[in-house]
């Protein structure tokens, strides 16, 4: 695989470093690695979570759901030898099958994840779940966790989004197609090609495949069956397809539903900004949210690539060590737990609020406010549902609560950056520039991410704040993200 950058042979996780001989030709993976003498400590939820908040789909709080998952890891962590590391577990109403680690070690499972394993029998068992866990669990304990934040910063320095999704469609024969079909080409094609052939996928693939092989230990120390590590990636291949094929559908579905808004608008202008009583004409709070609307619904997925030929890697190193090994299968605990009222509560929830997603995307605000209302604890407490919710008071022309509840949801430590951006364009409209400016400083540092800037600039500029632009552009020069940069010279120069 083409590298843009050498992957070091000792990985560290922020700080922390792993003695990590690399997997042995004979004997197992986890005899030979000499864990870390400490791990960072948990850091504020913001940074926690990051960049999970960067989406719409933010993350879903519910320790009656997670509680189980807490349980494998914590089975799974009792065989480690080092330093146990927190790794909390959080939901997210993400529809693909995927799971992933944040930089700072935190665990996202996805609903579609949950849902794949809800609806095939054959997957069923504490035991496929485990190997889910233990994978994710590996990373931080390898120390990957790191070298995926550098990654994604090489990314950024490198390419766009979209002109990855101009090279994939290229690549295709569609380099006709619009913007979102692009994505789902992206979605499709990423996580077997773009990886393998000079992109950025979140993990290199010798860090999978360490990944999975401590997995496999884990497990087996924990007295899980570990072939059902190799059902797990025979569910994340046939899942990546169905997701890619799936994402494709839905894009060029938003693409027609956006063909016919635009000639709905043409024939009758009935889309005049709602909070113009309340708001400085010149802003509106609806269109700046749906500016959002539908982003993550169809996005790239390059969490976990190459899941065939990971399951090779890992069938040969299985057979090599545990061959003997035949513990029973934990399926009474996992079919309890799949099948109970929490989890499908949860999934039932994630799936409403991805319809909700597609229903604002049509501007249909009154079908929207009927599915959030439907919506209940703990998707309705999360960043998404408030989201989409203030969004549709805007439509009906609720300003006041819309403020409101904008405001409620911008101060929250959960807070994702869609809203953060939206609160600030809000103070910088009612001419508390200075506030605007303060509050995204104060985000930006508690994300550890400086997307904000050109927004920065944009709001001083207009404010005629030349030092402070001339201050924000050299902070932005100093990022070394091409992408960014420009932004930030077209802000600085609009």
């Amino acid at each position: 695989m083409k590298k843009f950058l050498a992957l070091a042979g000792t990985l560290s996780l922020l700080g922390c470093s792993t003695s990590n001989p690399g997997i042995p030709a004979q004997g197992t993976y986890i005899s030979h690695i000499t864990p870390p003498a400490s791990y960072p400590t948990r850091p504020a939820l913001q940074k926690l979570i990051f960049p999970h908040n960067s989406k719409i789909e933010g993350i879903v709080v519910d320790p009656t759901v997670t509680a189980y998952m807490e349980q494998i890891r914590d089975r799974l962590l009792a065989q480690w030898t080092g330093v146990k590391p927190e790794a909390p577990i959080f939901l997210s109403v993400d529809e693909q099958f995927s799971s992933d680690v944040s930089p700072a070690g935190a665990m996202f499972i996805n609903a579609g994840m949950i849902q794949y394993f809800s609806d095939n029998p054959e997957t069923q068992s504490e035991d496929a779940f485990a190997f889910v866990i233990a994978h994710e669990l590996s990373h931080i304990l390898l120390g990957h966790a790191a070298d995926k934040a550098a990654n994604q910063k090489l990314e950024q320095r490198f390419s766009g989004a979209g002109e990855l999704g101009t090279m994939v469609a290229g690549a295709a024969g569609g380099s006709a197609i619009a913007s979102s079909a692009k994505m789902a080409l992206l979605s499709l094609y990423g996580a077997h090609t773009i990886g393998e052939y000079g992109g950025f996928p979140s993990w290199s693939r010798s860090q999978e495949e360490e990944a999975d092989t401590l997995a496999v230990d884990l497990m087996a120390k924990a007295g899980y069956s570990v072939s059902m590590a190799e059902t797990s990636l025979d569910a994340l291949n046939t899942a990546d397809q169905r997701d890619a094929a799936r994402a494709e559908l839905k894009a060029k579905a938003a693409q027609e539903k956006a063909r016919q808004e635009a000639e709905k608008n043409q024939k009758d202008n009935l889309t005049a900004a709602v909070l113009n009583p309340i708001l400085t004409p010149g802003f509106s709070l609806l269109g700046s949210g749906l500016n959002y609307v539908g982003k993550g619904v169809v996005y790239v997925n390059l969490d976990h690539p190459h899941a065939a030929e990971r399951k090779a890697e890992l069938s040969h190193y299985i057979n090599r060590n545990y061959a003997d090994l035949i513990p029973i299968l934990h399926k009474a605990p996992f079919q309890k737990w799949i099948r109970s009222r929490e989890v499908q509560k949860f999934l039932h929830e994630s799936q409403a609020i991805n319809d909700v997603a597609d229903t604002a995307a049509t501007k249909n605000w009154q079908k929207t406010r009927q599915l959030l209302a439907g919506i209940g604890s703990p998707v309705r407490s999360s960043q998404i549902w408030l989201y989409f919710n203030i969004l549709t008071e805007a439509g009906l022309g609720q300003n006041r609560q819309a403020i409101a509840d904008l405001q409620a949801a911008s101060q929250r430590d959960d807070v994702i950056l869609q809203t953060v951006s939206i609160w600030a364009d809000y103070l910088d409209s009612q001419g508390k520039t200075d506030d605007a400016l303060a509050y995204l400083a104060q985000e930006q540092k508690l994300f550890d991410d400086p997307a904000t800037l050109p927004q920065q600039i944009t709001i001083a500029k207009k404010a005629k704040k030349t030092i402070t632009v001339n201050e924000l552009v050299v902070e932005c020069q100093m990022t070394g993200i091409d992408r960014l940069q420009q932004q930030c010279s077209a802000a600085s120069k609009s």
